[in-house]
């Protein structure tokens, strides 16, 4: 790329054609994202701007992020940027990439909400996404938020701070509900998680991009999928008020074996499940009494 003076259109052709070669899923979007975000513009701007040369200090860092790409390193983790619930957040190799679906969450609680202030815990916050976006568009909240790893909470702590919300959002270091019992309050409107479900026979499954890059402790939950959202069902009656709801994603294959656990506690009232945007039930809603 260094013998020639390189314009946007012939890169963008270029290295759609090479990650065709490579069998790199949308190979031409994937181009776009990567020059775009290397010469900070938009997709719209990258096509506005088609005969725009690109300088060898740039054709240096673009070489790099293909020859990442080509390992299948995530697009979001080569960016460092992930949009949910049409927010910007910050991601690397620390925190789980955000997902559409899991949007239905935080959808579900906004919904439920009448304009009056919760304490929402959230378990598992990894980028702080679903936490973030509930403190965004419920400013009268305050929310607590945990996560085992140190470093996933760095990246929720610099979400937490673009967003402005650190005043309503307290990140704590900690394994599921344990941190809780040391802080106030103990008790809550909402508990919230994205848990790890992918199995250990599925997690063989995953793609290059997911199993090699995403963190293995934000995805892959004993033999069955279910051992942490096993624990969810079981503790977070302990740590909710009464009419309070503990609302998480689940598996494509867990709906059965969850409303299973669901219906042998009986503190649990009533159970909701939310198809996701391919009709799966993604999303768990549990009232307790």
């Amino acid at each position: 790329m260094a013998s020639k003076i390189w314009h946007v259109l012939e890169l963008l052709e270029w290295t759609t054609s090479y990650f065709q070669k490579h069998n790199i899923p949308n190979p031409r979007l994937d181009a776009e994202v990567l020059l775009g975000h290397l010469l900070k513009k938009s997709r719209l701007q990258l096509y506005l701007h088609f005969d725009m040369p690109v300088f060898q200090e740039d054709l240096t860092i673009l070489r790099e992020l293909i020859k990442k790409r080509i390992a299948r390193t995530p697009i979001s983790y080569l960016t460092n940027h992930k949009e949910f619930m049409s927010l910007n957040f910050y991601v690397d190799e620390n925190v789980l990439i955000p997902r559409p679906e899991t949007e239905f969450i935080v959808e579900t609680v906004l919904k439920s909400n009448d304009n009056k202030p919760e304490n929402i815990l959230e378990i598992g916050t990894g980028s702080g996404a679903i936490a973030i976006s509930l403190a965004v568009n419920m400013p009268e909240c305050g929310i607590i938020a945990t996560d085992i790893c140190k470093k996933a909470l760095t990246v929720a702590k610099k979400n937490r701070d673009l967003h402005e919300c650190a005043d309503r959002i307290e990140l704590i270091q900690g394994n599921l509900f344990e941190p809780i019992k040391q802080v106030k309050p103990k008790k809550f409107n909402w508990i919230v998680s994205n848990p790890p479900y992918i199995s250990i026979d599925e997690s063989k499954e995953l793609s290059k991009d997911i199993y090699d890059h995403e963190p293995h402790i934000a995805l892959i939950a004993g033999d069955d999928g279910l051992s942490v959202i096993r624990r969810l069902i079981l503790e977070a009656p302990n740590f909710l008020l009464p009419k309070g709801k503990l609302i998480f994603e689940i598996g494509a294959k867990q709906a059965e074996p969850v409303k299973a656990m669901l219906d042998e506690q009986p503190i649990y009232i009533h159970s909701q499940f939310i198809n996701d945007y391919a009709g799966i039930e993604r999303v768990v809603v549990a009232n307790v009494d």
